[in-house]
């Protein structure tokens, strides 16, 4: 029997470190791939949340790209002047300003989605596809733990290497 008494864990165990360094070791890929695009992964993720929801409020493209609403100002700016979005007043309420994209916008979006799977598909390579599905399960499972959801809201579909959608 050990005698040791709750010697704390290196940081190689703890499963929220490694989670950490793969996400880390995923957005520096992320960045040199979007890199050769001209865009940044904030950049990458208003434009993708833009193509799904033209409406999109300033608040919501903020919490899409994990930056803060003031930081998104600065991110739609560049990207209005680099071409990619165009901002427009809401035809029935003057306050609220509406983005699209303009075709080098949609150009973009479909780019920065092909560099994105690059960099998961490497990071799934040493993965089986249930492996990947299975991992994208638990993820969501532990983010709804951590934001207090009850455990029946974490079954989202996952899809897996191939595109296919999984349960």
């Amino acid at each position: 029997m050990s005698t040791r008494k709750g010697a704390p864990r290196s940081g190689i165990d703890w499963i929220g470190y490694n989670l950490k360094i793969t996400q880390h070791r995923l957005r520096q890929r992320l960045d040199a791939e979007l890199a050769r695009l001209g865009i940044t992964a904030p950049q990458n993720a208003v434009l993708l949340a833009v193509a799904g929801n033209p409406r999109i409020s300033n608040a919501e493209l903020a919490r899409a790209a994990f930056v803060t609403p003031q930081s998104m100002q600065g991110i739609l700016v560049n990207l209005e002047r680099g071409g990619l979005i165009a901002r427009i007043p809401h035809p029935e309420h003057g306050r609220i300003i509406m983005t699209e994209l303009t075709k080098a916008g949609q150009k973009a979006v479909a780019e920065g989605a092909k560099a994105a799977d690059v960099v998961e598909r490497q990071m799934l390579s040493m993965l089986s596809t249930e492996e990947a599905r299975l991992l994208c399960e638990l993820l969501k499972r532990c983010a709804a733990a951590l934001d207090g959801e009850p455990s029946d809201n974490y079954r989202n579909v996952c899809t897996n290497r191939q595109g296919i959608a999984t349960r």
